[in-house]
């Protein structure tokens, strides 16, 4: 492929606000533009998405570490045990959501893998 030299030095600074090689932004380009959406915006929702798989992750931990707390002690263990059990559920669910969706938005076989 030929560009100019403002072209390549577009193209260079385009990738590199999206935080790629100039070689992937175009890949990415080329192939998501079918989806509907650019590659920043793409990149940024990929990015939002593990951000909020961590966030999940962390309250899950949370919601364990207050359950078995709840199970060692006797007072409202049961009442306690069952609401933090329904949260775990919900997060739990919230990340299988998530994990759905992020292979979806790869653009090649070993993003997918990453998420």
């Amino acid at each position: 492929m030929k560009l100019t030299e403002f072209e390549d030095n577009a193209l260079y600074f385009a990738a590199s606000a999206a935080g790629m090689t100039p070689a992937r932004f175009l890949k990415e380009s080329a192939l998501s533009r079918h989806r509907g959406i650019s590659v920043s915006e793409r990149h940024e929702l990929i990015t939002r998405l593990h951000q909020i798989q961590g966030a999940i992750a962390a309250i899950g931990n949370n919601i364990n570490q207050l359950a078995r707390h709840a199970n060692a002690e006797d007072a409202l263990t049961k009442e306690i045990s069952a609401e933090l059990t329904h949260s775990l559920t919900q997060a739990r669910a919230t990340m299988q959501r998530v994990n759905d969706v992020l292979p979806s938005l790869a653009v090649s076989p070993e993003e997918a893998d990453a998420t």
